[in-house]
């Protein structure tokens, strides 16, 4: 990882900054005795901006800002499980559209990671197609075929490392200034969008996803990813095959080209509700301008910088969940998402019940082209946030992708029925039953935190007991305790879990273990009795 500490640079660009959000009315959040942020106030006059609301003036402020913050900006439009709606719903809209770099400057870069341009290039196009906070896009020919060459911006990566520890030091001075911002935990907020965008800095992290997509649907007619050129493709530059495709979104193009809108709508739920619940790995950025539809109905992904993955654990703890709506029971959803988020305090699991019978009062009587997943993804974002629940970045992309998919799918086709449509999708691929793979993954999981469990047991029950002893002898006069009684409970505990998993499973490998649980009690339980005749 690259990080610059030239004082100069650091300095000039924390002006700048502070400049910035002086000028939106940031100054309080901000406030501090820096030499840089006491001269940024110098000549702001009447340029502050403080008309507009809080949300808005922070897009506009980071817009302003460039690269970095844009990039953050649009990171933090997921976070619904931290950020106040107000503030994704305007983040949601930053513009990713950069004035270009000069192709002097552009040239540089290509050329000192892959060679002349003249060498390996047939044509090449010197005006971009594309120009973003990260990178520059420009077509050009490889080997007799049309690509895409992607190009890291110059010195993007110095830009970002100082824009991120000026951030850092931000976040604390916001800390002390605003004691509320402290419960959201700005520093660690920060690290998470410096590592995403670390990553995004690195190209031949997007090669291998788009060649992991490739090889997950290389057998599916239905999509088209573009080809990786290897070859010449570096950490600063990738070269892609062009995709010659209509855009999603210019519906009328496509029906003048015997594309049907409907079809598409089917193919294009289908295919992302596979990458999500078969596949655990997909697109986390699904948005008009990344998706073309090619001759024959056939879907064309592109940019894969940003992906979502979804595990067995994850996805077992998100099948719990939507049993627990589809049944409306409080009790499997709080579950649910105590497994699926990261509690910081202790929750008040009656009050977490309330406002989920809340939503799912809303929910019922509705037919089911009423019911939006855009929306149900708000609300339950608006009460974990309220109960301080940290949903894991993946399931956060995957609530936005499926609002994607919702809203594109309803452009083609208004009468698109995304919740039947998932539900069709969940029986047809046999979603709702364990497969034998996931069975024997899960099983492994079992034995193991059983196993885990049972091994450590006696050791902790003694410390239960050495605790309770401890506090005995601080309010009451010395008094001998008898250790065998730790071990009496220790077998009495084995016992039950032991007969938990021999009712409970039919692995054959689990009953052994229980049955051998279920022995080593009850030789616990004559050890003990024969110990007490003795005595």
């Amino acid at each position: 990882m690259f990080s610059t500490s030239n004082p100069i640079k650091q300095f000039g660009r924390y002006v700048k900054i502070s400049r910035v959000f002086l000028k939106y009315g940031f100054g309080e959040y901000i406030k501090t005795f820096h030499p840089a942020f006491l001269l940024a106030q110098l000549g702001l006059g009447k340029k502050r901006i403080t008309f507009r609301p809080l949300a808005q003036r922070l897009k506009l402020a980071l817009e302003e800002l460039g690269p970095t913050f844009i990039k953050i900006g649009q990171i933090a439009s997921t976070r619904g499980d931290l950020i106040p709606e107000e503030f994704t719903n305007e983040l949601v809209k930053l513009q990713d559209e950069v004035k270009p770099e000069p192709f002097s400057e552009i040239k540089k870069v290509i050329e000192s990671e892959i060679g002349l341009i003249e060498t390996f290039f047939d044509e090449f196009e010197k005006e971009p197609v594309g120009s973003a906070s990260i990178a520059q896009v420009y077509l050009a020919r490889y080997k007799g075929k049309p690509v895409i060459v992607k190009v890291r911006r110059p010195k993007i990566e110095q830009i970002i490392e100082i824009d991120i520890d000026i951030l850092k030091m931000i976040s604390k001075v916001a800390e002390r200034n605003i004691p509320a911002i402290k419960e959201r935990e700005p520093e660690k907020l920060i690290d998470t969008f410096a590592r995403t965008i670390r990553r995004e800095l690195d190209f031949l992290n997007e090669a291998n996803d788009a060649e992991r997509f490739r090889e997950n649907f290389h057998e599916d007619e239905r999509i088209y990813i573009p080809q990786i050129y290897r070859d010449i493709s570096t950490r600063k530059v990738l070269i892609q095959e062009h995709i010659d495709g209509i855009k999603i979104s210019d519906i009328k193009t496509m029906q003048k080209n015997g594309i049907d809108p409907k079809v598409v709508a089917e193919n294009g739920a289908d295919i992302f509700l596979k990458q999500i619940f078969v596949n655990g790995f997909f697109h986390a950025d699904p948005h008009p301008g990344n998706i073309f539809v090619k001759e024959g109905n056939v879907i064309a992904l592109i940019d894969f910088g940003m992906v979502g993955r979804i595990n067995h654990r994850l996805k077992e703890q998100i099948s719990d969940f939507l049993i627990g709506v589809v049944d409306r029971d409080p009790d499997t959803i709080v579950r649910a998402l105590k497994k699926i988020g990261a509690v910081e305090n202790e929750i008040e699991s009656e009050s977490l019940k309330e406002d989920i019978l809340d939503i799912l009062d809303k929910l019922e009587g509705r037919t089911l082209t009423q019911i939006s997943i855009s929306d149900f993804v708000h609300v339950i974002q608006r009460t974990i946030r309220t109960h301080h629940i940290r949903i894991p970045q993946d399931l956060l992309y995957l609530g936005k992708s499926l609002s994607q998919i919702e809203s594109i799918g309803k452009e083609l086709d208004p009468n698109f029925d995304t919740v039947r449509y998932l539900k069709k999708f969940v029986v047809r691929n046999h979603i709702d039953v364990l497969s034998i793979k996931e069975a024997i993954v899960r099983g492994k999981w079992w034995l193991k935190d059983m196993l885990e469990i049972l091994w450590d047991l006696p050791e902790n029950l003694n410390r239960l007991f050495d605790f309770n002893q401890q506090v005995k002898r601080n309010n009451k006069p010395e008094k001998k305790i008898d250790k065998r009684i730790s071990w009496f409970l220790s077998g009495f505990g084995i016992m039950t879990l032991s007969i938990f998993v021999f009712l409970v499973t039919n692995l054959p490998i689990l009953k052994i273990f229980s049955i051998l649980g279920l022995v080593f009690s009850f030789i616990i339980f004559v050890i003990q009795i024969v110990i007490s005749v003795m005595k």
